[in-house]
């Protein structure tokens, strides 16, 4: 153990993590160090510095050390406390889901402000992962009742878990499905989706963070990076209202497919992220 742990204080063990994390190459070295500091002393991130001076116990000196190692060996700081805030609400998230991502809100704050749901409206989510844009929509609209989807049963676990803890007076179905395989319900108002959309020779390129932990199957998008999104645009129309929203999040260069769309659907809408960057389309079903 360090000494700076051994026998300093709030601020001297802050400092240590902050720079073994940036010696392992890490950007957010002082960030990442308040952030697992703050859970093992049960402090918000400015009450650290408030009690900079006080001395740590051998408990919590043993738990940052572990929680420090974890974070040297790249393992994000998300599942470290398997906690990820998203559209202002604390999820819970382990390895077998996607990290939300802030990009992600921007879709989900369009969803919220032009989607139009009301109380009754019919809304799924494909690959649902964490459930965090399923439970986000949830909480910022008048929907009822939402109807989230996932290949992987563990993923479905952890979303079950974040709708229990975030929505529990709302109604949701989780429904172990491969995209459209075993959806039955049909006709929905808003069809939502963060699929997978990283060229599949770009995932080596990746921080280790996403390539050594996260799961790859919701990063793998096949070789154009398009491979599920385009199943994803067939498979929706046959379970939309005429009119209804398909709305989906892609990576940088996604090239959309017109040819796929010609005569099923209009493109009403293209979404950036923070960054500037295109990053999600709506689509709507042509009306018959």
């Amino acid at each position: 153990m360090s000494e700076k742990i051994r026998k300093g204080t709030v601020l001297s063990a802050l400092m240590w993590a902050s720079g073994e994390f940036r010696a392992a190459g890490i950007e957010s070295f002082r960030l990442d160090a308040e952030l697992l500091l703050s859970c093992v002393l049960g402090l918000s991130r400015v009450q650290l510095y408030i009690n900079y001076d006080r001395p740590m116990n051998e408990d919590e000196k043993e738990r940052f050390l572990s929680l420090v190692r974890r974070r040297q060996k790249r393992e994000p700081v998300a599942y470290i406390l398997n906690r990820r805030e998203f559209m202002s609400l604390n999820f819970y998230v382990d390895r077998n889901v996607l990290i939300p991502r802030p990009e992600t809100e921007c879709m989900v704050e369009w969803i919220i402000g032009n989607g139009g749901i009301q109380g009754e409206s019919r809304i799924l989510d494909v690959g649902t992962g964490s459930g965090c844009i399923a439970v986000s929509l949830l909480r910022n609209t008048p929907a009822n009742e939402i109807f989230a989807s996932d290949i992987d049963e563990k993923a479905l676990g952890v979303s079950e878990r974040n709708f229990g803890l975030l929505c529990q007076d709302k109604r949701y179905m989780l429904i172990h499905s491969s995209l459209f395989e075993n959806i039955s319900a049909g006709e929905f108002d808003i069809i939502v989706s963060n699929p997978p959309y990283i060229k599949r020779n770009s995932l080596r390129s990746l921080m280790p963070e996403i390539t050594e932990f996260e799961p790859r199957i919701a990063l793998d998008g096949g070789e154009n990076g398009d491979a599920i999104i385009n199943r994803l645009i067939e498979g929706a129309y046959d379970n939309l209202r005429n009119g209804g929203l398909l709305i989906f999040e892609h990576g940088d260069d996604f090239v959309l497919n017109e040819e796929l769309i010609k005569g099923r659907y209009d493109l009403l809408y293209r979404g950036k992220d923070y960054s500037g960057r295109d990053r999600f389309i709506v689509l709507r079903k042509n009306r018959q």
